[in-house]
């Protein structure tokens, strides 16, 4: 009965649906690409922001898992803590939903080449998990199980995604290839130390910046066989190596003002 009041069924469907929604999609965009290359002035292979689609799918694969994790913790009502947690699901379980909806509708204009509307919808999306980060302030819940089942695959691996997707698909929206693009893109990624590394100062989120670290590795190596002599590949290992380092280390030293998942006021409607 409890279950049933705090965790709907129309949520359940809708988490379910979402989820198989991104992931086909995913797969549908990854088997069936809609590229030119060496005719299309919009490579997405070719800009300042371009990461490794090999490393690119591992970062998905861990976040499809983290998902299925996330959505089977609500049909398992004897796993320990299940009503303090399954709370929490349905106050962050329509983010979720809209997270993967539109992520699916990013993939379909992104592979359609319509990468204004593409970019605006990945706007939207950055949106909604601020929302979801500043209202519910997931980053608070404990203890740790708790913490990786909610607040990793539902807020933090798709913050840095986002975050990520944005400047990568403005620069193919953009079409920055030429040397000016360049040099404005090597100033523009230290934003990927400064905005993981302000979550990391103030609310301790190693998770964001463990999953920005990797994608900065990921677009190290991408930018290595995009555009060898550069900067750009650099200047993302030496970030990606700064936010790991920094991750590791609040990750083990911790923060003194935790928040117990039972008694946080933060997660209230």
């Amino acid at each position: 009965m409890a279950n049933d009041i705090l965790n709907p069924l129309p949520l359940k469907i809708a988490t379910v649906a979402s989820f198989l929604l991104s992931f086909f999609g995913g797969f549908k965009y990854l088997l069936t690409p809609n590229r030119d290359i060496g005719n299309d002035p919009f490579d997405v292979d070719e800009t300042p922001f371009s990461a490794s689609p090999f490393l690119l799918f591992w970062f998905w694969t861990v976040l499809y898992v983290v998902q299925v994790a996330f959505i089977v913790q609500a049909f398992l009502p004897m796993a320990a803590g299940f009503l303090s947690r399954i709370q929490i699901f349905g106050l962050v379980g329509w983010h979720f939903v809209i997270f993967n909806v539109l992520h699916w509708g990013w993939l379909a204009l992104f592979a359609s080449r319509h990468f204004v509307l593409a970019w605006l919808v990945l706007l939207l999306n950055f949106v909604n998990i601020l929302v979801l980060y500043i209202s519910h302030k997931t980053f608070a819940i404990r203890p740790l199980g708790a913490w990786l089942l909610i607040h990793v695959p539902v807020t933090a691996l798709p913050f840095s995604w986002l975050f990520f997707a944005i400047f990568w698909n403005g620069a193919v929206m953009l079409h920055v290839h030429k040397f000016v693009g360049r040099v404005i893109s090597n100033v523009l990624i230290w934003d990927f130390l400064l905005v993981p590394g302000f979550y990391l100062a103030i609310y301790n989120d190693w998770a964001i910046g463990l999953s920005s670290s990797y994608l900065m590795f990921a677009l190290g190596v991408g930018q290595i066989f995009t555009k060898t002599f550069a900067l750009q590949w650099i200047f993302a290992y030496i970030i990606s190596a700064l936010l790991f380092v920094a991750s590791a280390v609040v990750a083990f030293t911790g923060s003194p003002e935790v928040i117990e998942e039972e008694s946080a006021p933060l997660l209230t409607a």
